[in-house]
This record gives C-alpha cells, structure tokens and sequence, in this order.
C-alpha cells in the first residue's frame, strides 16, 4: 500500500507517492546463522531462481525530486 505524502514534499505539488528500487549494499554480505534467512542472501544466490529479485521501496516523489514519506 502507498504512503501518504501529504505535507512530504516540501511544499512542491503535486506530491506523489512512487515505487523505486532499493539501493544495493556496497560492503559484502555474510549470513548469520543466529538469524531466520537473509532475503539478500537468498536473492543473491547463483542458484537461486529469483536473482533478478530487486526489492522496491516507496518514496514521495515531486518533479524529479525525492523524499522520504
């Protein structure tokens, strides 16, 4: 579901709220065997048919400029 972006855009209209893929991580991933499995992990395996998975997240979107909602 989409948040809402009243009043997050300051004060540019009209304030959208818009998917946009996850950034990746930039240092390497080490699974913790302490933890329920890592959805990176599991994405990221070769043997993995979901390789190509790229998470989404929502952000308030105003032009060509972004915001957190």
């Amino acid at each position: 579901m989409p948040p809402s972006c009243h009043n997050k855009c300051n004060a540019c209209h009209p304030c959208m709220a818009v998917q946009v893929p996850t950034l990746p991580r930039s240092e390497p991933v080490r699974p913790n065997l302490d933890r329920a499995v890592d959805p990176v992990v599991f994405f990221d395996s070769p043997r993995n048919k979901y390789s190509n998975y790229k998470p989404l997240g929502w952000k308030c979107r105003c032009g060509n400029h972004f915001f957190n909602p």
